[in-house]
């Protein structure tokens, strides 16, 4: 396999980070990969690396359940730095919805975590190789249709919003938070409602909390 892509592993695990990492240099021992325990981190990395105008792209290896910044937040946060990076997500969790919503915010692939090490390592050469199929998802007992799955697809504004909201904040509270209109907060809030399929914030925060789209710091 060619090497022209680095790695990022982003998980707060140690154990899960080493392994994955160990595993990973074993079979391609001249990849550059680096490993960090919190979007924060890696995503300061990144923006260093960009800034050296390499022309590599970066592939993310992000656990969904980050402290801090985690979730679709996290997702939107990496892949707003450019077409040169691009998402693999890993959770514990391979619920269908969460699956859909972390393919629906920008992930490439989505695989569990309780999927074997060797299918795991399959999956991020051919990232790395350039033949990764879009929406690819490794379930815990191997590969998985994801065609049929509700993708959900917010955007970056909106999963702000959703995290607010997730956070108890008004619309008031979002538009002073974001330097926007009260009307237009108001309008998000209507489009997140109609994405997730809910008519209210209570609805709207146990959607999010089923999905997983944020850490358990909202």
């Amino acid at each position: 396999m060619t090497t022209h892509a680095s790695l990022l592993i982003i998980d707060d695990h140690p154990m899960i980070r080493v392994a994955l990492a160990d595993a990973l240099r074993a079979r391609f021992p001249k990849l550059r990969l680096e490993t960090c325990g919190d979007a924060e981190s890696g995503i300061a990395l990144l923006k260093s690396e960009l800034r050296k105008k390499n022309e590599h792209p970066w592939w993310v290896l992000m656990d969904l359940g980050l402290p801090g910044l985690g979730g679709l937040e996290a997702i939107s946060a990496v892949t707003a730095l450019g077409d040169s990076v691009k998402v693999i997500t890993i959770s514990g969790n391979d619920d269908e919805l969460q699956v859909g919503a972390a393919l629906g915010a920008g992930a490439s692939a989505f695989i569990s975590k309780a999927a074997a090490l060797d299918d795991t390592v399959t999956i991020v050469a051919q990232a790395i190789d350039g033949n990764l199929i879009r929406a690819t998802w490794l379930s815990a007992h191997g590969l998985a249709d994801s065609s049929s799955l509700n993708k959900v697809a917010l955007t970056e504004r909106q999963v702000q919003v959703l995290a607010m909201i997730c956070q108890g904040k008004s619309n008031r509270d979002i538009a002073d938070s974001l330097g926007i209109s009260e009307i237009t907060a108001k309008s998000h809030v209507g489009a997140i409602f109609r994405e997730l399929q809910v008519s209210s914030r209570t609805q709207a925060v146990l959607v999010a909390q089923r999905l997983g789209l944020f850490s358990n710091n909202h």
